[in-house]
């Protein structure tokens, strides 16, 4: 939740968030106590979330205005991959997380900023995670 508000008004947000692994459970999990409501992304479409393929001929990007991808899509040394979503639907209206952080800034991030978006690593997090671990061994 920390990392999601810093720096960026959520108001009036939906989101769309990439992946459906363990990650993702935690996003969700903040999506829902932020009350910003979501849509799941995955290879194949399931009773909880649509598919790549459906995002990439509809307008679910356009229509969703912060894009969480979850995945580990765009790690050090696969740095050029990134998840398939119709970029051009992108504008200065997005938020981009990715809760990557290496590359500091992944192509999925790039394609957010060469469209305006305001995008975000997930170094906070992973400082974050860091702290509250070390509260919970240390008191």
């Amino acid at each position: 939740i920390n990392s999601l508000q810093a720096n960026w008004d959520l108001t009036n947000k939906k989101a769309l968030v990439l992946g459906t692994g363990g990650a993702s459970e935690a996003i969700k999990k903040a999506l829902k106590d932020l009350n910003i409501p979501f849509q799941s992304i995955s290879r194949k479409s399931s009773a909880t979330a649509i598919s790549y393929e459906e995002v990439m001929a509809g307008e679910y990007v356009q229509n969703n205005h912060l894009i969480i991808n979850t995945t580990p899509l765009g790690t050090f040394p696969e740095v050029d991959t990134k998840p398939q979503l119709p970029y051009d639907q992108l504008s200065d209206q997005h938020l981009l997380f990715d809760l990557v952080y290496n590359p500091e800034v992944t192509a999925f991030l790039q394609e957010g900023l060469d469209r305006g978006a305001k995008i975000k690593n997930g170094y906070n997090m992973l400082v974050g995670q860091a702290e509250a671990s070390w509260k919970i061994w240390n008191d």
